[in-house]
């Protein structure tokens, strides 16, 4: 269940957004109980999180199309051929194009719509999270990530109670990290000293830190991405694929770095 594809980042976006944007989804719709274009949910079940989870994406999705101006031909399409990966036909795609439609109209109220979406999933939840996760990726679905762009999901941000540091973090992460996902391929036009800045920019570490610092902050990192915690926290089984390969990503930055430090050692 996650993310908005971009050519631009195809090695940032393909895997994620395919993989979790299809789960959640089809969690919800194969479930068959959610009123996606109308909800009046309180907080509570993982159904309702995960209908108000899907409500939020979309308007936001159609939001950050419309933030640098006229929405494109191409950011259109690219919304569409998401819906399409996702599997939405009928009346699911129609409500999914629907909530896109609201994002773009000047009416948007962005303010109701995350409050609305955080009465239903609490503060600080690991869907909040993954919110962002989401709305970083999907800002770059016309091959840049304007400082319209910025400015809106660092809103979000704020509304939802992420600080500015921790989104440029999560920022810098995700990117970095794709970089690992993709060791074979796009991320082999970076040099061993851009790789190892990129290991030290996906775990949120620099390279003045001892052995000790690094180690402490990876274990965290780890454990926030744990499989078992985010279901704790409410994640179903389906969503908890992501966190499986985010947890490879990080392994291998981690592992990258303590090869680096041994050999110079």
């Amino acid at each position: 269940m996650w993310k908005l594809v971009a050519a631009v980042l195809g090695y940032l976006l393909m895997g994620p957004l395919g993989i979790l944007l299809g789960l959640v989804v089809g969690h919800i719709i194969d479930a068959g109980k959610a009123n996606l274009a109308g909800l009046n949910i309180k907080r509570g079940s993982v159904r309702q999180q995960q209908a108000a989870f899907f409500q939020t994406l979309f308007l936001l999705m159609g939001r950050l199309a419309k933030a640098d101006g006229v929405v494109s031909t191409e950011e259109i399409k690219l919304a569409s051929d998401v819906m399409d990966r996702m599997g939405l036909k009928g009346d699911a795609k129609k409500q999914a194009i629907e909530l896109f439609n609201q994002g773009k109209a000047a009416s948007f109220d962005l303010a109701e719509v995350l409050a609305n979406f955080q009465s239903v999933v609490g503060e600080r939840s690991i869907l909040t999270r993954t919110l962002i996760e989401i709305l970083l990726v999907s800002a770059y679905a016309d091959g840049d990530f304007s400082l319209q762009e910025k400015s809106l999901v660092s809103q979000v941000c704020a509304h939802l109670g992420i600080s500015v540091a921790e989104f440029e973090q999560l920022h810098l992460q995700i990117k970095q990290q794709a970089q690992f996902r993709q060791n074979g391929g796009a991320a082999n036009h970076l040099n061993d000293k851009e790789m190892l800045q990129a290991a030290y920019d996906a775990i949120g570490v620099n390279a003045s830190m001892t052995d000790a610092e690094i180690k402490k902050a990876y274990r965290k990192l780890m454990s926030q991405n744990h499989p078992d915690k985010m279901m704790a926290k409410g994640l179903p089984e389906e969503m908890v694929l992501i966190a499986k390969e985010r947890t490879q990503e990080i392994q291998s930055a981690y592992d990258l770095i303590k090869k680096t430090r041994k050999a110079s050692a």
